[in-house]
């Protein structure tokens, strides 16, 4: 749990005021303080496991039995989205009428976003697809698969169709988000190129104004962020 001064906690309390269901965190499989659900979601607290600084938008479908939602920190869910951790099994004597509500074979597995994800608005996750770090998912699309880190992936079914950033930019913006120890490598980010993102372009901007610089920094530190400096 990160410790608030009375200015962090204050902004905090906006924010909760604002924006977050009230749902006691107690409800949750795990859910860190500094995690806001924003409202009208349908969702299964229980099965749902929220990092710190995570935010889902409105109107989340989170349609689970037994299948298990992970999102680790500094990730986004857009509004809209509809994710389904689980598969009914066609049963022989079963109704599909019943299969919902009688779980008869169902193979319930768990969806991670993982750090630093966006996934955007009106996007489907469906069963043991896991969202890499600091990768986009267009909106609308519908994902049934791993997404590699630092992909941008669009469309039904998702494929690939650009990297959210440079290796070098990569770099930086890790140094600026991550303690030494949980950076990806300049080795491992060439070998994720070389498999997964060979001749594609990337998206990201490196440049930012010495103001919007400040209000960032500023920012992290009124919410209690780590603050990592290139």
């Amino acid at each position: 749990m990160w410790l608030l001064g009375n200015e962090n906690q204050e902004m905090w309390n906006y924010l909760r005021k604002k924006y977050v269901i009230d749902m006691h965190h107690s409800r949750f499989g795990k859910r860190e303080v500094y995690s806001d659900i924003r409202n009208d979601a349908t969702i299964v607290p229980e099965n749902m496991y929220l990092d710190n600084f995570t935010r889902i938008q409105n109107h989340l479908n989170f349609i689970s039995y037994k299948g298990k939602l992970i999102v680790k920190k500094y990730a986004a869910i857009g509004a809209e989205c509809i994710i389904i951790p689980g598969d009914h099994i066609p049963t022989v004597g079963v109704p599909q009428y019943l299969a919902g509500n009688l779980h008869i074979n169902d193979v319930d597995g768990e969806i991670v976003v993982g750090e630093d994800a966006w996934v955007g608005a009106g996007t489907i996750l469906l069963s043991r697809c896991k969202i890499g770090r600091g990768s986009v998912v267009a909106a609308g699309a519908v994902v049934s698969k791993p997404v590699p880190p630092y992909a941008v992936v669009a469309g039904v079914p998702a494929k690939i169709i650009a990297t959210r950033f440079s290796i070098e930019q990569i770099l930086y913006h890790e140094a600026m988000l991550y303690p030494v120890e949980e950076r990806m490598s300049k080795e491992q980010l060439e070998v994720l190129f070389k498999e997964n993102f060979e001749g594609m372009r990337s998206i990201g901007k490196s440049d930012m104004s010495e103001a919007d610089f400040q209000k960032l920094m500023e920012t992290k530190k009124t919410l209690g962020m780590p603050i990592f400096y290139h």
